[in-house]
């Protein structure tokens, strides 16, 4: 029989893998999501209706994503110009830019970072928190 004190820090662990599980998903696929809300953003401002909402709204869906992120307030910024601009311009709502572009920065990170080490028992990539 399990002791009450074993079940919470079970419970604690559990908690903790799950916790790990998000960040790992979150670092792997946070900047595809972003790009594929932007570019999602870019397809609903279809034709004529971009030129006026593009800007605005397509700021908004740029600046989320990049503070979820974790990026500073500039980094913020210049992430809501250019996917304002993005989803402004005609003729790139079949183009899945922002999703490409998110898929090759981490894809960059991945080969360019020596924290991260590929393959835990999970066959999860671990990201080095230090």
């Amino acid at each position: 029989m399990n002791s009450p004190a074993s079940q919470v820090n079970s419970r604690a662990s559990d908690s903790h893998t799950e916790s790990a599980a998000l960040k790992r998903l979150n670092h792997v696929m946070g900047p595809v999501a972003a790009g594929m809300i932007i570019d999602l953003v870019d397809l609903i401002t279809f034709g004529p209706i971009g030129l006026i909402l593009g800007l605005p709204v397509g700021a908004v869906a740029g600046y989320w994503p990049g503070h979820s992120m974790g990026l500073s307030s500039r980094g913020c910024s210049t992430c809501a110009i250019a996917a304002g601009v993005y989803c402004t311009i005609p003729f790139t709502e079949l183009v899945p830019l922002g999703t490409l572009l998110g898929a090759l920065s981490r894809y960059q990170n991945f080969a360019a970072t020596d924290s991260i080490r590929v393959g835990d028992e999970s066959g999860w990539p671990m990201v080095d928190e230090t």
